[in-house]
């Protein structure tokens, strides 16, 4: 399990560290909840997205999501204010789970800074629930 883990945090810093050079911003921020740890998000068009985390709550936990963005819906007199729903899979160190999500993240016009809350309850061996609240920094 020591190994998956290492290699998953490779991937995790291997993706979303060569996506720097990429056309589309990547962000990179931090998540308090369960998980507590690393977050990044990589949009693939104007719609959709992958985002990840990696971090410690109750011991070792990644997740990753493919995500639907709207950004229509929800209208702001300043930024951006899309929800975003999607679905994908955790690890953790005694389940492998599938997950589905839903957030809302506020996009700032005047820096790159992106705020979220977000929910991810997961079914695998047990039933785990997952949120938190966190900041991304959009690379360029």
């Amino acid at each position: 399990m020591k190994n998956l883990k290492l290699k998953i945090i490779g991937f995790f810093f291997l993706f979303f560290g060569t996506s720097v050079f990429a056309k589309n911003n990547p962000e990179v921020g931090v998540v308090i909840g369960k998980p507590t740890g690393i977050s990044g998000k990589y949009f693939l068009s104007g719609k959709t997205a992958i985002d990840g985390v990696v971090g410690f709550g109750s011991g070792f936990m990644a997740h990753f999501d493919y995500l639907w963005h709207n950004f229509e819906s929800l209208k702001v007199n300043e930024g951006k204010l899309p929800y975003y729903y999607g679905g994908g899979f955790l690890i953790t160190e005694k389940n492998f789970c599938v997950q589905g999500k839903i957030g809302i993240e506020y996009l700032f016009d005047t820096n790159p800074l992106g705020i979220f809350i977000e929910i991810a309850p997961a079914v695998g061996t047990d039933f785990i629930f997952q949120g938190g609240v966190g900041v991304r920094y959009r690379l360029k």
